[in-house]
């Protein structure tokens, strides 16, 4: 008795040969002849010869895999239409075998298109498609939960600024839009399910994001990230003292450029010992320079009050502080600031950040760099479609209670499976 080791459905296996880059299954078909003509009903159909086919499938003994199949077709005598007798197992659109279309499936976000044609033979083209058509049917079936905290940043992609959102409160991704531009993000939050359930939103100070989303989503609060509002002191120090050191001669300038400036711009942990001995030395070198590291420092310890009232006051007092030398750099962060008054403010009344989004888009950086060519659908379904980090984001819950924890699930009542997405820390390391 002959065992089939292939185990493919309507192929039976002849015979094995190794071609040195693949192996090589010679096979015929096993499934019935068609008796009656899909198009016209007419029987019966004729032999109408025979083409011999090669179906990738899945590695074996670390080589590649092709199917070599002889396959039968017939031709309906009434109205002339020729049939092949489809085999369950095969993927006719692929020229692969059914799993592996799925094992590709499984690795398509993962891999890069390179590693898998390595691995099945197929052309990297023929592994973009499946990946293509994969992520389709996941847009149709995963319907995440809409996020009461939400992020929304963007990341270069493809030579593009992509708008990159997540769900802040459970640290997950949920969707990814090609442009960040309004005529694209405006209909998206228009017609976005559930937008109501949305309280808050975390966001940079691109201007299309807070007007798109003022508008389509009136009743939650804004809050421009943190990191935005600070880093804008940091650059507005830099910028001084750039102009500032065009003064000095050019040891002291050179000094200044490769050595003490870091004595500047480190801060809270990232500073060190070293760091605070170039700060004393500007302090009795460069008192102007001093003065704008104070100024500067003052403003990022606004973000340290524990409420909003004393935050606005903090402000308030930091911008009458501004000496007049320095109102051209530090006067536009105080005008930035008032522009956008109410969305930082509103963080003293819900501290949340985009630290999340933010990750998420380095990752994705990365993601792009290490699978270059990438379009924007393949980046988009790396970043929502990994299996391990999406089963992360997901919680299943029970409308009912078991008599006993012995009880099987299925009898504890109506289950809800609830899709929040793929969890970001997790981006990266299936």
């Amino acid at each position: 008795m002959t065992v089939d080791l292939l185990l493919l459905q309507g192929v039976i296996p002849l015979g094995t040969s190794d071609e040195g880059d693949h192996i090589k299954i010679i096979a015929t078909a096993g499934v019935s002849a068609p008796t009656i003509c899909p198009a016209c009903g007419h029987q019966p159909l004729y032999k109408h010869g025979s083409r011999l086919y090669q179906y990738a499938d899945t590695a074996m003994h670390g080589k590649p895999v092709k199917v070599e199949i002889e396959r039968q077709r017939y031709r309906c005598k009434e109205c002339g239409k020729v049939e092949t007798p489809e085999i369950p197992s095969l993927d006719d659109k692929r020229i692969a075998t059914r799993r592996l279309v799925k094992d590709i499936q499984s690795k398509c976000f993962s891999k890069t298109f390179s590693d898998l044609s390595r691995e099945t033979g197929l052309v990297v083209n023929t592994i973009k498609s499946i990946a293509l058509d994969y992520m389709e049917r996941l847009d149709e079936i995963y319907v995440r939960e809409t996020p009461r905290i939400m992020g929304v940043d963007e990341v270069k992609i493809c030579g593009e600024y992509c708008a990159v959102i997540t769900n802040i409160e459970m640290r997950t991704a949920f969707d990814m839009l090609k442009k960040r531009t309004k005529d694209v993000i405006t209909p998206y939050f228009r017609n976005l399910k559930d937008k109501d359930k949305i309280e808050w939103i975390t966001l940079d100070m691109w201007g299309p994001y807070k007007d798109v989303l003022s508008q389509e989503i009136p009743d939650a609060r804004l809050v421009i990230d943190r990191y935005h509002v600070v880093e804008k002191a940091s650059r507005a120090l830099d910028v001084l003292r750039i102009k500032l050191q065009k003064a000095f001669d050019d040891s002291d300038r050179i000094r200044m450029k490769k050595h003490l400036r870091w004595g500047l711009l480190r801060r809270n942990e990232r500073r060190t010992p070293e760091d605070d001995e170039k700060l004393e030395y500007i302090r009795a070198h460069y008192p102007d320079l001093a003065m704008a590291y104070d100024l500067a420092e003052q403003f990022h310890d606004i973000y340290e009050c524990d409420t909003r009232e004393k935050a606005e006051q903090a402000f308030a007092d930091w911008s009458k502080s501004i000496p007049q030398d320095f109102m051209k750099d530090f006067g536009e962060l105080a005008a930035m600031v008032n522009r956008h008054y109410n969305n930082i403010f509103n963080y003293f009344d819900f501290p949340i950040t985009n630290a999340y989004t933010e990750a998420a888009n380095g990752l994705m950086k990365l993601s792009n760099r290490t699978g270059r060519g990438y379009s924007f659908e393949i980046t988009r379904g790396r970043y929502l479609y990994s299996k391990v980090s999406s089963q992360a984001g997901t919680i299943v819950t029970h409308s009912g209670k078991p008599k006993s924890i012995t009880d099987p699930v299925s009898v504890w009542g109506n289950t809800k499976v609830v899709e929040y997405g793929r969890y970001i820390s997790n981006f990266g390391d299936d």
